[in-house]
């Protein structure tokens, strides 16, 4: 894949064409350890109903069914190209009706109230124009007792990566906490995650991870 800052922006957004597979494989190993960790803060059980916002290729969707018996799962992507991959590589799950992967936006989820029982998304608010349009369209689709989790690189890391300032916006924890309280979210933890590994450039970075995992606040 080229490494043209602005043509890696644009496939991170949303992988497509001849390049979209190997970003989506690029992706998955970069962001193997940050997946695993939102999903432990997630806390999926038995029973839950889960909604993952931007799962690429959906590599890690097994490791969701694997948190428990009757866990069903639900995959939206605005790539196209993604969601057929995500089909493909999770055939037997989609066949089975555990799995479920659609193209869309959580700008506006395909799906009824109260529907979810936990949201994950990991690293995909970096390419959400209006915040509080998707957090508003999640919050719906939760359950009262809900839970979402966000994972994303803070800006503080992010803002020295050369791709970007082609169709990025970067954030701290700060900057979500109070997204996250106007959409009428309750932040319950903040974890930090941290680790050394190649970015999309093939360069050795310190990534320096928020995992906020909140809840609709009840007040």
């Amino acid at each position: 894949m080229s490494k043209d800052p602005k043509f890696v922006a644009e496939q991170l957004r949303k992988p497509s064409g001849t390049s979209a597979t190997e970003t989506a494989q690029q992706m998955n190993k970069a962001n193997k350890a940050t997946n695993l960790a939102a999903l432990k803060a997630l806390n999926v059980v038995s029973g839950d109903c889960v909604l993952e916002i931007g799962p690429g290729n959906g590599k890690f969707a097994v490791n969701v069914l694997r948190k428990g018996s009757y866990v069903r799962y639900t995959g939206i992507d605005w790539s196209s190209d993604m969601v057929a991959n995500a089909k493909d590589l999770n055939s037997k799950y989609v066949e089975s009706g555990q799995m479920d992967f659609r193209v869309g936006s959580s700008e506006s989820l395909p799906f009824s109230d109260g529907k979810f029982d936990k949201v994950i998304a990991v690293h995909t608010i970096y390419f959400w124009e209006v915040l509080q349009t998707h957090l508003t369209e999640i919050y719906r689709v939760l359950v009262p007792d809900g839970k979402l989790c966000l994972a994303f690189a803070d800006k503080s890391f992010m803002q020295n990566l050369p791709f970007t300032q082609f169709g990025f916006r970067l954030f701290d924890e700060g900057d979500i906490r109070a997204e996250l309280s106007d959409a009428g979210f309750k932040v319950i933890s903040c974890g930090k995650h941290s680790e050394y590994g190649e970015n999309n450039t093939k360069q050795l970075v310190e990534k320096k991870i928020n995992i906020i995992v909140c809840e609709p606040d009840k007040r």
